[in-house]
């Protein structure tokens, strides 16, 4: 539901923000400026003026990864050890 929501409202933003007439019309109907309006806004962007986290830089020391050998291979152990001494009856 919420989903639906705010893609209608992206969908309704997008056509009013591509279409100047009906932006126009929208600011007719309520009687407001462009000063802050929401559709002005979704078109060019909004720039938060706060400062971008800095993150320190990767260590620069190289450190040799540890291989694991297997000193075993390790098979999967058979269904069966002896294969079965007769088939199915026969009918």
């Amino acid at each position: 539901m919420l989903a639906t929501v705010c893609a209608a409202l992206v969908f309704t933003l997008s056509v009013f923000a591509a279409s100047p007439v009906l932006h126009e019309q929208l600011h007719h109907a309520t009687g407001a400026s462009d000063d802050g309006c929401a559709v002005v806004l979704f078109a060019n962007g909004v720039s938060v003026p706060l400062a971008a986290p800095v993150l320190p830089p990767p260590s620069a020391d190289w450190r040799e990864q540890p291989y694991l050998t297997s000193v075993e291979v390790l098979r999967n152990s058979p269904r069966y050890l002896q294969l079965p001494g007769r088939g199915p009856p026969a009918a």
